[in-house]
C-alpha cells in the first residue's frame, strides 16, 4: 500500500468522507447541538479569558483526534488491500 497517496486522499477528502458518513445521522445532528448549547453556556459562565484557554485547548483535542481518525483510515485502507488480494 502506498501510505503517502492514501494520507494524501484522506486529508484532500476528509470533509467529503465524513460527510457521506454523518450526512443522514440523527444522532450526530443532536449532538453537534448539544456541544453548541453546551459551549455558549460555558462561554457565558467562565469569561472570554478562560474561553480562550478552552478553544485553544479544544484545538488540541482536534488535532489529536485527526491523528486517531488517520490512523484508522491507514489501517482500514490496509486491511481492504490485503482482503482484496
Amino acid at each position: 500500500m502506498d501510505t503517502d497517496a492514501m494520507t494524501d486522499y484522506y486529508w484532500e477528502n476528509l470533509k467529503d468522507i465524513l460527510q457521506r458518513q454523518l450526512a443522514d445521522d440523527d444522532e450526530y445532528r443532536a449532538l453537534i447541538q448539544k456541544k453548541i448549547a453546551a459551549e455558549i453556556a460555558l462561554k457565558a459562565l467562565i469569561g472570554e479569558e478562560a474561553w480562550s484557554l478552552y478553544l485553544e485547548l479544544d484545538a488540541i483535542s482536534n488535532e489529536l483526534e485527526s491523528v486517531r481518525q488517520e490512523a484508522m483510515y491507514l489501517a482500514g485502507a490496509a486491511d481492504h488491500e490485503k482482503l482484496s488480494k
